[in-house]
């Protein structure tokens, strides 16, 4: 059989011909669908707006018109489904929008034929719809008996909102004309619009349902906004309806002569474009909001786009989606991001020019440049085309386009953020820029808390604007701090909802408690007391109260016992604070340093929630343990197909869930997770889902809604690298590491244990742990950075594998492995001069049971705790090592026994029986990778497999996934494990070795953590399948982090046991190379004499290579010299390779050997000529000490012997 699916394919002469001819009918098959979907897009235009997939399934269910309900939601603004008649199952008879207004259609829509046209029928029946009730409204207000406010009540909110407009812009335009004659006229209807404000106020205080609620805010949102433009007008003596001040306005007309609804806004005329809208949240209109109006409408005139830019958060966005809605239009919103192709954009525009909607190109400065250059020239000829207006005109493709020019093509930009272009000029010069820079904030609240039914609504969105100025001045500046518009909009809505549960509390208080409680869980701890003393400041003399949960507190009291955890009081109040923040956010990021409780939190939360009758599950994945395209889905450039990535995969399975439980009354919410760094490429990607659209939009044209019981959780370490774009889209829980101390975390742990036992362990601790944690920290210098909570987990996993249940402790014995445990937990990395410092701790302890009498030169390291509970030698169970005589041994995999590799290997033994990971970090040369090679030869093969891993700089997730899944096999479902059921080792060495990014992150180790953290990872073939990888156990080696050599990331270290192997000392290395040299010379029968030299030689090249090695320190210039222990062992290695016949009782003969060794391993690399003849003197003094008058060689060059084999 051929392996080799191309020769095999190739080589075949009827195999080849055939599958040529198979591609070119595929092609063929290929570019005829493409042909068919452009000719129904032709006929429905709006269909451009969805990607082929589910253009494909709607043409595939057309013969059943009820199939369409799910989608209609993708091509209409607010359309939440269609009623069908009982009986004529193709009979449309009303739609019912996302508020629940049911809107009867004026005709009845036949659903036959081909799909795209009676989707046609009824875009244009529901327009039509519209503007019949907003005609027969037009009428109502002729009538004596007319009653705005019972009108307001009656009928749907989109209609509410034109009449008071209409109204308001009638009767100020007639005031206008009539003010130079009525002198009371101004003042009149000022009073007029006030009360009529002051009505809608007034209905907020009342009991009402959600949907009438936001009716009378949106009112009052809008209806505020014309007051005060109408007092202005009053107060600046404006006496004429020509005055610019009023021109600029947006004023709604209705022509009964024409039948058209018609919106001015300077010397622009728009037609209302009748699209059912439902009751949206409007914006809060502002002089920014106005000049933003006025430059989009210019622009649109004179047939440019518009280009509103500027930071995060200040409404480039939803002022465009404002202005869409205030003229009645279908707006679409575009995340634009890196993976978009200009064919994917010219579909888009495409659909813009022919249905005349309105397009908003989110972040249009993200795409990529390439893409932009081309994206410039399909604009250039829309708007070309709308200038010579044109009834038809070739698009860029080739294709004949019908136009209708009342399209419109919006780009937003946040300029100078990660990952930005800056624009072509070709392509800025069909746009129009507007600067949004900073937004008025201190109206916005005003507004939004008179919408709340807030009566003091000036003086409290006074107060609100100072504080939030004083945060940003007097705070200090984190990355996660964010005061803008998002976060504002949060905080007012939060108002408004605990105004109405909480009508008995003053404003001043409500307003307060929201304040604070929607602030602090982001605040870092030297922060909270400032923001306090400021909000004390503003609001002087109230006390405020905790919110109690009794329920939710209950429920986490339950859920916490289960699992075995403390409810450390810190700790739960960032339980309510993820609870509080979820109900008004549907993007969080929890934030904080390793082991400080994040995930447990989102856990205990969701446990608790479930509890309550809320069945809260999750989706937890890594986002940087795969590509963008992995996590989103790719397009393939030949073929348009396009392939779901593992998170949209996951999206679409949380919209699929939230439909089913809908249907069956189910109260259930999901979570996904993204647990992984931040970086501002893929995050930015859920730009849309994060912001108020809830849409994630893909690069084939998809825009999902997100299911309103889902919410985005973001479990992070830090956010360096996140944009303001993001940070300000999310609701922030910043947890440090001060609110899990290390108590908690061993209660925990003690509860488990005999109470007995705990009591008296935990007395060590409480009196030594503290101390010994402030000694490391100040006087002692860790080879690897880590927090006070690996150091509790390090205690935890020693005492678990020590600890034995058969076994009767007397407190003798419990104190001495507590201290043990100590020991290696607190001491494991460090080397021996600071652990020095931590045996002096122990010995001034007067009440602390440790080895007494201690040799000169040893340390209450090299002693353990023995079954008997005494203080044992580790030399007592080093074995003497033996040369392997029946096997063909590698120098570099041979391990002589010492106190230093023994009781690394008796802790590995201690970790590895209880599944826990380890890593050693050391120097290189000592011994790390031969130690746990060696380890692993003590398994039996037939029950537990071994693999090793080297990692290096080239190293993926990818590659990392693909050998896990080689390594193991199926279970069962999506389960896998070793063969037969076995249970696996892996030895990853190096694992710090992977490239880090431009974000600061090792993709590699990311999905290393995944598969410790959760077992297993997502399947790349299938995305979105889940595959457990159960019986797999971690051991890793690494040199120290620092001086160019990378670190692992904190929350990887985490899921490790570190243990530092220092270099041995002097007597443990002349051990090593007396044990190798003896036996070899013993084995090759070398003479005495030599064995004699041999002996005196090994003392002589440690010497000899520790000079050189203090001598010769690296710099940029000599960045090689470096020597460490292998170096050592080269030259052994190469003394070594010499037989008894080459050297029988030629003593000289080995001496020229062994100076050569030592110059070839050590001398040459040394690059100045003064080094080597230091380094000659330096070896020829070492040798006449050690060798006396037989050493007799010459210092010179000329003297050198060179051995080769």
């Amino acid at each position: 059989e051929n392996s080799n699916v191309l020769s095999c394919c190739t080589s075949d002469e009827t195999l080849f011909p055939l599958l040529n001819n198979m591609l070119e009918q595929l092609e063929l098959c290929q570019k005829s669908l493409a042909g068919y979907l452009e000719t129904k897009r032709g006929v429905f235009p709006r269909f451009y707006f969805l990607s082929d997939p589910v253009m494909l399934e709607i043409l595939g269910q057309a013969s059943d018109p009820t199939k369409i309900q799910s989608y209609l939601s993708s091509f209409t603004e607010a359309v939440k489904y269609v009623e069908f008649h009982t009986k004529e199952i193709d009979r449309i008879l009303s739609m019912t929008t996302r508020d629940d207004e049911k809107i009867p259609f004026y005709k009845d829509i036949i659903a036959k034929g081909q799909v795209e046209e009676w989707l046609n029928d009824f875009i244009r029946t529901h327009q039509k719809t519209i503007h019949q009730y907003i005609r027969h409204s037009i009428e109502k207000m002729t009538y004596e008996d007319f009653d705005l406010y019972k009108f307001i009540e009656q009928e749907i909110a989109q209609l509410g909102l034109l009449i008071v407009q209409i109204i308001w812009t009638k009767r100020s335009e007639k005031t206008l004309q009539e003010s130079i004659i009525n002198k009371n006229s101004m003042n009149e209807t000022n009073k007029y619009f006030l009360d009529m404000l002051n009505q809608f106020i007034d209905k907020t205080t009342f009991d009402l349902t959600k949907y009438q609620r936001l009716k009378y805010e949106t009112l009052i949102t809008i209806h505020l906004h014309q007051r005060d433009i109408f007092q202005e007008l009053y107060t600046t003596g404006i006496r004429s309806d020509l005055d610019f001040d009023w021109a600029k306005q947006c004023r709604f007309y209705f022509r009964e002569d024409e039948d058209l609804l018609l919106v001015k806004i300077t010397d622009v005329t728009f037609i209302y474009d009748n699209e059912a809208l439902g009751c949206p949240e409007r914006l809060v209109i502002t002089p920014l909001t106005d000049r933003c109006y006025i430059s989009i409408a210019q622009a649109l005139a004179m047939s440019y786009g518009a280009s509103p830019a500027g930071p995060a958060g200040t409404g480039k966005t939803e002022t465009t989606k404002d202005m869409a809605r205030t003229l009645g239009k279908y707006c679409i919103v575009q995340n634009c991001s890196d993976q978009f192709d200009y064919r994917g954009l010219g579909k888009t525009f495409k659909g813009l020019a022919i249905s005349g909607c309105w397009g908003c190109f989110d972040e249009f400065n993200r795409i990529n440049l390439p893409v932009l250059s081309v994206a410039a020239q399909q604009i250039q000829c829309l708007l070309q085309a709308k200038r010579e207006r044109r009834k038809e005109f070739l698009f860029t493709d080739g294709d004949k386009i019908i136009l209708n020019d009342t399209f419109a093509i919006i780009i937003t930009m946040n300029p100078g953020y990660a990952g930005r272009q800056e624009l072509p000029e070709n392509l800025k010069i069909n746009f129009r820029s507007i600067a949004m820079m900073v937004p008025d904030r201190q109206i916005i609240m005003r507004v939004k808390l008179a919408s709340g039914g807030f009566l003091d609504n000036t003086n409290l969105a006074q107060k609100f604007f100072t504080l939030y100025k004083c945060c940003e001045d007097q705070l200090s500046k984190q990355v996660h701090y964010d005061y803008g518009l998002r976060n504002i909009t949060a905080v007012l809505r939060t108002l408004g909802t605990v105004k109405r549960s909480r009508s008995k509390d003053s404003e001043d208080t409500i307003v307060m408690r929201v304040l604070r409680d929607m602030n602090l869980s982001k605040l870092i701890d030297e922060d909270e007391p400032l923001f306090l003393s400021l909000l004390e400041d503003l609001f002087p003399g109230i006390k405020l109260d905790k919110e109690k949960y009794d329920d939710l507190q209950k429920a986490i009291q339950k859920k916490v016992d289960e699992d075995g955890l403390i409810n450390y009081n810190e700790w739960n109040l960032k339980v309510i604070q993820l609870y509080e923040t979820q109900c008004v956010r549907h993007g969080i990021m929890v934030l904080g340093p390793s082991g400080a409780g994040k995930t447990k939190c989102c856990q205990i939360l969701m446990g608790a929630l479930t509890i309550l009758g809320t069945h809260t599950r999750d989706y937890r994945m890594n986002p940087k343990s795969i590509t963008a395209s992995q996590m989103f889905g790719i397009l393939d450039v030949a073929t348009n197909d396009w392939t779901d990535g593992i998170f949209s995969t996951l999206w679409r399975r949380t919209l699929k869930a939230y439909e089913v439980s809908t249907k069956s009354g189910i109260h259930e919410a999901w979570w996904i997770i993204l647990d992984g760094p931040v970086d501002a490429i893929w995050i930015e990607n859920l730009n849309s889902v994060l912001d108020d659209n809830k849409l994630l939009t893909l690069a084939n044209g998809d825009r999902i809604p997100m299911a309103s019981n889902v919410k985005l959780i973001f479990e992070v370490h830090n956010i360096d690298n996140a944009s303001p774009a993001t940070v300000s889209r999310c609701g922030m829980i910043f947890m440090s590491s001060t609110i899990l101390p290390w108590r908690p975390i061993f209660q925990a742990w003690l509860n488990k244990q005999i109470k007995t036992i705990g009591i008296y362990i935990f007395e060590i601790l409480e009196k030594h742990f503290d101390e010994l944690f402030k000694l490391l920290i100040t006087k002692c210098l860790p080879k690897m950075k880590v927090y006070e909570c690996n150091y509790i987990k390090q205690i935890i996993d020693l005492l678990d594998g020590l600890l034995n249940k058969e076994i009767e402790y007397t407190k003798t014995f419990l104190e001495r492995l507590t201290i043990f445990a100590l020991m290696w937990s607190m001491g494991s990395l460090l080397e021996l001069n600071d652990r020095a410092k931590l045996e002096q701790y122990f010995i001034t302890q007067s009440d602390i049971n440790i080895p007494k009498n201690i040799p000169q030169g040893d340390s209450i390291f090299d002693y353990l705790v023995n079954d008997n509970g005494q203080w044992e030698h580790w030399s007592t169970r080093v074995e003497t090592w033996e040369y392997p005589k029946d096997e063909k041994i590698d120098f570099a995999s041979i391990l002589v026994p010492n106190i230093d590799n023994v009781r690394i290997s008796y802790l590995i033994n201690i970790l590895a029986k209880q599944e826990k990971a380890v890593l050693l970090i050391g120097e290189p040369g000592t011994a790390k990778t031969v130690i746990i090679t060696s380890y692993l030869k003590h398994y039996d093969s037939e029950q537990h497999l071994t693999r090793i891993i080297n990692f290096s700089s080239i190293t993926t997730s990818s590659l990392i996934q693909k050998t896990i899944e080689n390594f193991v096999d199926k279970r069962v479902a999506n389960t896998f494990g070793p063969l037969y059921g076995r249970k696996m080792t892996i030895f990853i060495d190096d694992i710090n070795m992977p490239m880090i990014n431009s974000w600061g992150d090792q993709e590699a180790n990311e999905i290393l953590r995944q598969l410790i953290e959760q077992k297993g990872f997502y399947s790349l073939i299938k995305p979105g399948d889940f595959l457990n990888i159960i019986d797999l156990q971690f051991l890793a080696a690494m040199c120290h982090p620092g001086g160019g050599r990378n670190d692992i990331s904190e929350r990887l270290k985490r899921h490790f046991f570190i243990l530092n192997c220092t270099l041995p000392s002097n007597n443990a290395v002349d051990h090593i190379f007396n044990s190798i040299g003896k036996y070899f010379c013993l084995e090759r029968n070398f003479s005495n004499d030599i064995i004699e030299i041999v002996k005196k030689s090994i003392s002589a090249t440690r010497i000899l290579w520790q000079l050189v090695k203090g001598k010769f320190l690296p710099t940029p210039a000599k960045f090689h010299y470096i020597f460490n222990l292998r170096d050592l062992s080269r030259i052994w290695e190469g003394i070594l390779q010499i037989d008894s016949e080459q050297c029988q009782n030629d003593i000289e003969q080995y001496l020229q050997l062994w100076k050569h060794e030592c110059t070839r391993v050590l001398a040459d690399r040394l690059v100045l000529n003064i080094e080597k003849e230091w380094f000659r003197k330096e070896q020829f003094r070492i040798a006449k000490q050690a060798f006396g008058d037989i050493y007799n060689i010459s210092i010179q060059d000329d003297s050198e012997v060179y051995f080769a084999k």
